[in-house]
Formats: structure tokens, C-alpha cells, sequence
């Protein structure tokens, strides 16, 4: 198997596990899913930073902008606090 099967399905089953754990202890908010989501891509990217260098960059892509998106609802919920 190759190691971009096994990093996909690093992280399709962890955001899956993530999924039923934040559905069982009731979280309805769509910024704490994203927060959580984020957060497990960027550090299951991480972990496999052995990938060739394209693959590096287009995952340096997506992690760009997945904490990206993160900022916008830190700086959303701030805005929130501040109001």
C-alpha cells in the first residue's frame, strides 16, 4: 500500500472517529467540528512529512488554507467576545 492510501485513511478515520465522539457528547456547534477537523489534518500531515516534495507543497496548500479558515472563526468568536 502506498503511503498516500495510508495517510488518507489516517485521516478520513480519525475525522470519523472525531465525528461520532463530538455527536456522542453533544457538541452542535459547527466551529468546534472545524476547530477539531483543522487541528487533526494539520498534525496528521505533519507526521507524514515524508512525502516527496510536490506532494509537500500541494499539502502545504491545504494546510494553508484549513488554518486559514481556523483564523477566520478565532477571529469571529473574538469578535463575538468584544461585542
Amino acid at each position: 500500500m502506498k503511503i498516500y492510501n495510508n495517510y488518507v485513511i489516517a485521516v478520513a478515520s480519525l475525522l470519523l472517529l472525531t465525528t461520532v465522539v463530538l455527536v456522542a457528547i453533544g457538541a452542535n456547534s459547527l466551529d468546534v467540528y472545524y476547530t477539531f477537523y483543522v487541528v487533526e489534518a494539520l498534525v496528521v500531515t505533519e507526521l507524514y512529512v515524508y512525502f516527496n516534495a510536490r506532494a509537500r507543497r500541494s499539502l502545504t496548500l491545504v494546510s494553508a488554507v484549513l488554518f486559514a479558515g481556523f483564523m477566520v472563526i478565532v477571529l469571529s468568536a473574538a469578535l463575538k467576545v468584544l461585542a
